[in-house]
């Protein structure tokens, strides 16, 4: 996610058009949420009329298998056949992600990232950087954004979300009042990575506040919020704090988040604040019950050094905090990039497929019997290639695995980000 900013802010400091200013006057109007600083957004009966898709406004719902989207879960069917350690027993390359208007026609957005998650039976993609057009005309429309995923067709995803009376792809995680005062979407990013669903409708997506006037980027903290879909198909969170863990504390989320509904507890994953070099390429892990994942006060915080799980917040020693150090990390140095775990109905395990964080990592696999661990790499075992067709090299990253697609656990989709395109591979097990 940091990575995604950084990037995001060198665009910010390169556009000469301004473009970006065009992110914050949509919510100078009255279009607005009524819950929030998000506009309303674009779907069937509110598609701009600007669309050049023919004959009017399509059956969405063709688009979609008709099978309801399903987050994995202990118990949730009879135990998958699966032995460990995992074994591949075929690879398929999907090429490249695309993406749909809600009017039908594909349209040209580049993004980073990659998360999916289920929201009232649909599958959602979460995405960084979101710029629309090709070329010398892309612009930066969102600094994070969703998508609604295509559950036969999994490399499809259609953008219901748009910003209002416009064909751009709207923001997902919006600005408090006193930072749309400060500048808005042109000072602040609020880069989110998976959701989870804990009760019908009711889901929750931690995020990265990230000021960065003049693309000088500086992460104060992390924070959770919440969300819903609105109108069937458009996602829209609800954020009401500012942040609940300083920039001294693990970044927590920024990797990716699990839900245990057996516990109802949410686990978080994230990164050793950016300050502390050493930290900062490790990974946390913190949990709370998720219908109290926005009270600070209810989380614990793991310390692998001890296997351990207590109440004390990791960060620099003071105000009745613990101490951060390297052996609480749950995930060693570099050993992490950005991903989430799930349950594999096939082998009847937690599991990451994932890429370190050298920026060169094919797909690896961890599994686990609980989110904490002990996590079994199998040895560094590699399940598929982020160049399958050897392409020229390049920085690839959020290495995830989508369990959404596949009920069974039989196969899964992982993609990545190389470029600011989405690639993706449909891994099918013995």
């Amino acid at each position: 996610m940091r990575k995604a900013f950084e990037k995001l802010a060198q665009r910010v400091d390169q556009a000469s058009d301004g473009s970006i200013s065009r992110i914050t006057k949509h919510f100078d109007g009255d279009n607005q949420d009524p819950h929030g600083q998000q506009p309303m957004n674009a779907f069937p009966g509110n598609a701009s009329s600007s669309s050049s898709h023919p004959g009017g406004l399509p059956d969405i719902g063709a688009m979609h298998s008709n099978r309801k989207a399903v987050y994995p879960q202990p118990g949730q069917r009879a135990p998958g056949p699966g032995h460990l350690p995992p074994k591949v027993a075929s690879t398929k390359y999907h090429q490249s992600m695309r993406f749909f208007h809600p009017r039908g026609h594909e349209h040209t957005v580049a993004r980073d990232l990659g998360f999916t998650g289920v929201l009232d039976g649909k599958c959602v993609w979460t995405w960084g950087d979101t710029l629309m057009g090709g070329g010398s005309s892309a612009f930066i429309c969102a600094t994070d954004s969703t998508s609604i995923a295509n559950l036969a067709t999994p490399m499809h995803a259609v953008d219901t979300a748009l910003w209002p009376n416009t064909d751009n792809i709207a923001n997902w995680i919006d600005c408090l009042p006193h930072e749309e005062a400060d500048g808005g979407l042109s000072c602040y990013a609020f880069g989110g990575t998976n959701i989870i669903e804990w009760a019908p409708n009711k889901g929750l997506v931690f995020f990265l506040k990230n000021h960065r006037p003049g693309g000088n980027g500086e992460i104060k903290g992390a924070g959770v919020a919440t969300c819903e879909m609105l109108h069937g198909a458009v996602p829209k969170s609800h954020r009401t704090c500012d942040t609940m863990w300083n920039g001294f504390e693990p970044y927590y989320g920024d990797v990716g988040i699990a839900f245990n509904a057996a516990e109802g507890k949410v686990y978080a994953y994230g990164k050793g604040p950016g300050g502390d070099d050493e930290a900062s390429k490790r990974t946390y892990l913190c949990r709370a019950p998720a219908e109290r994942a926005l009270d600070v006060n209810a989380y614990e915080y793991w310390d692998a050094s001890k296997q351990t799980w207590g109440t004390a917040r990791l960060a620099n020693g003071e105000f009745g905090t613990a101490k951060l150090t390297n052996d609480q990390a749950i995930f060693g140095w570099m050993g992490m990039n950005q991903s989430a775990p799930f349950w594999s109905n096939y082998y009847n395990k937690w599991m990451f497929l994932y890429g370190d964080s050298w920026g060169y990592s094919d797909v690896l696999v961890m599994t686990a019997d609980r989110l904490e661990g002990p996590w079994d790499n199998h040895g560094g075992m590699k399940v598929a290639s982020t160049l399958p067709e050897g392409e020229g090299e390049g920085f690839r990253y959020c290495v995830c695995g989508h369990p959404e697609f596949d009920d069974t656990g039989k196969t899964v989709l992982v993609t990545w980000t190389r470029n600011n395109i989405i690639y993706g591979t449909t891994i099918t097990w013995e």
